[in-house]
């Protein structure tokens, strides 16, 4: 085992017991986050085979949701999510969702879709591959901005105008509304989270299990799926008892706490 993975599941390890009183409860909402799969070798890159086992667990033991569902009628849920929209969203994560039939949604970086009549693996999606997978009734697309664009110092002209460029090209091109938005890299100013409440109905800001009673629509927290989680690891994130590794992360300034 390589020493960083190593180190990654020992820290998993030692932060884990303080999340095992924090088992979620009806209501609780998980949403889980994924950016590559079957593509790539950073700790946010995913193999493909394992994916598909995540995806067998979570509809053997979860019931996933959408974030609507989840969010609507007080009962919670487990939503998968994925960032950016490249090939390998159609190749590997469309696939496995219909075999399982879980429901997932996109926050697409609009400026990431390419003009082409395909996609390679690990390469652009086109609008047409993204309204095939909107036909499957699995897959939902949100908004992650138009140029996967640092809104952590945005101005609200700056924000509204990622935004609006990014919400409407997938209306106009999907011919459905795009009610949800994320923030690259959980970053956000005062600025930019007024202009997400102008323009969607939720906005994904934070890393954190959201809790029946607290849950702010307009900074959803969310759980990332790490290459170096493994089943002990994942299964604890879909159960709320991992949010501490967040911290791990926060001291040493990574993932959302530096600029990237």
């Amino acid at each position: 085992m390589p020493v960083g993975t190593f180190v990654r599941k020992a820290t998993k390890a030692a932060v884990l017991p303080l999340g095992a009183h924090r088992r979620i409860a009806p209501g609780d909402v998980v949403i889980l986050l994924y950016h590559r799969v079957g593509v790539g070798t950073r700790e946010i890159d995913l193999d493909a085979a394992a994916f598909e086992e995540q995806m067998a667990y979570l509809a053997r033991v979860a019931t996933p949701r959408t974030l609507s569902e989840s969010l609507s009628d007080g009962r919670g849920g487990v939503v998968v999510t994925v960032d950016d929209g490249f090939g390998d969203f159609i190749d590997h994560v469309v696939p496995t969702l219909l075999r399982y039939r879980i429901p997932a949604l996109l926050y697409l970086a609009t400026g990431f879709v390419g003009e082409g009549s395909g996609a390679a693996v690990g390469q652009s999606l086109t609008w047409s591959q993204l309204r095939d997978a909107v036909l499957t009734g699995l897959v939902t697309v949100g908004s992650h901005t138009h140029g996967h664009t640092d809104l952590g110092r945005a101005t609200a002209k700056e924000a509204l105008e990622e935004m609006r460029r990014s919400k409407g090209l997938i209306e106009d091109q999907l011919g459905a509304p795009c009610r949800h938005f994320a923030f690259p890299w959980g970053l956000a100013s005062t600025t930019a989270r007024q202009a997400a409440e102008q323009l969607f109905e939720t906005a994904a800001l934070g890393w954190a299990t959201n809790r029946r009673g607290a849950i702010d629509r307009y900074s959803l927290g969310r759980i990332p799926v790490l290459r170096a989680d493994g089943r002990l690891f994942f299964s604890a994130k879909v159960n709320g008892m991992l949010d501490a590794e967040a911290w791990v992360y926060k001291l040493l300034r990574r993932g959302p706490w530096r600029r990237i």
